[in-house]
């Protein structure tokens, strides 16, 4: 009986480390399209973008915790957080490089943090000679809308934080949307994309601003304030700022929306 088991338990062992080897391609469960990008810009250029593709060709789930940029002027934000890609499923995230003042050639890594496929991703850029007309003040409102174009909740991150974090500390109601909403609704030189909270007219339901200022919406400029969505405001800020903007902006209710309550929906 002894000798029988030891023939066969080191035999299935075997089996079990063939098949789980065949399982695992030799690159590993993701292949990049490209794990290496070059752009070409020109002197004055406010950013360069990039696009990285990735296939899961394991017969398991791959997931990406993070991504890891290897500075601060280079931003990658993932579709999903976690990012999971099944069997077979194919996905791509973007990348952007702050170019503001920048010459000659930009080497940029980003790590991509996960304990089924780990891998390193490089970025080049070659900045051509060339010539820009926009003043600081304009390049650096261009790049805060492209970097909240690519990761809506990048105005609490880096240098955006002295404007956009950091003067909400402590404060609720009116006093709270100058500081949180007002810098962009109510700017001199609002940009165009940034709706003028004063001509909205169409009708909304109860959750409607509780929504927009706890959440944001992804894809926009509008960032979410949660804390829960990583931004900076508390549950009883949030409540006051709904508060504020129910009063100070008020819309027409959606047909069928009987509630009296301008309090959002837990």
């Amino acid at each position: 009986m002894m000798s029988f088991l030891r023939s066969v338990f080191p035999a299935a062992l075997m089996v079990l480390a063939l098949s789980v080897k065949a399982e695992t391609p030799p690159g590993g469960p993701l292949v990049w399209a490209s794990p290496s990008e070059t752009n070409i810009a020109h002197v004055g250029d406010i950013s360069t973008s990039f696009t990285f593709k990735a296939r899961n060709v394991s017969q398991h789930d791959v997931t990406i915790t993070e991504l890891v940029a290897s500075c601060g002027c280079t931003t990658a934000q993932m579709p999903a957080n976690p990012w999971m890609l099944k069997p077979g499923e194919s996905g791509q995230f973007g990348a952007l490089v702050d170019l503001r003042g920048k010459t000659g050639t930009l080497y940029k890594g980003i790590e991509v943090v996960s304990k089924d496929a780990p891998a390193k991703l490089m970025l080049t850029v070659d900045i051509r000679p060339g010539t820009n007309t926009m003043s600081l003040e304009e390049q650096n409102r261009v790049w805060g809308q492209r970097l909240a174009a690519t990761d809506h909740q990048a105005v609490f991150k880096t240098t955006c934080v002295h404007c956009h974090l950091v003067p909400t500390f402590g404060k609720h109601g009116a006093d709270l949307y100058q500081a949180a909403c007002g810098i962009c609704h109510e700017a001199e030189h609002r940009a165009t994309m940034v709706p003028d909270l004063h001509r909205l007219k169409s009708p909304i339901d109860v959750n409607y601003w509780h929504d927009w200022a706890a959440h944001g919406k992804a894809g926009t400029l509008m960032p979410g304030f949660s804390v829960d969505d990583g931004g900076p405001l508390e549950d009883a800020q949030i409540d006051s700022l709904v508060e504020f903007l129910t009063k100070e902006f008020p819309r027409p209710k959606k047909a069928g929306d009987t509630s009296n309550d301008t309090k959002p929906k837990q």
